[in-house]
């Protein structure tokens, strides 16, 4: 998987993250649209870390 691939697919997990967090919180004071971001970009560094290693794991089997 090329780096261009995975940095779009982490950055759309991020924003949907963050916008159905707001969604659900229902509030939208600076602290928390921060924390929300704060939040979402560490699910995004799991995400992604995720999905590396799975690529990675696939392009062994094969």
């Amino acid at each position: 998987m090329d780096k261009k691939k995975l940095a779009i697919q982490v950055l759309a997990a991020v924003l949907l993250y963050v916008v159905i967090s707001l969604i659900l919180e229902k509030e939208y004071t600076s602290p928390i649209i921060f924390n929300e971001v704060l939040e979402g970009l560490v699910f995004g560094l799991l995400y992604g870390v995720f999905i590396w290693f799975r690529d990675k794991w696939k392009n062994k089997k094969e």
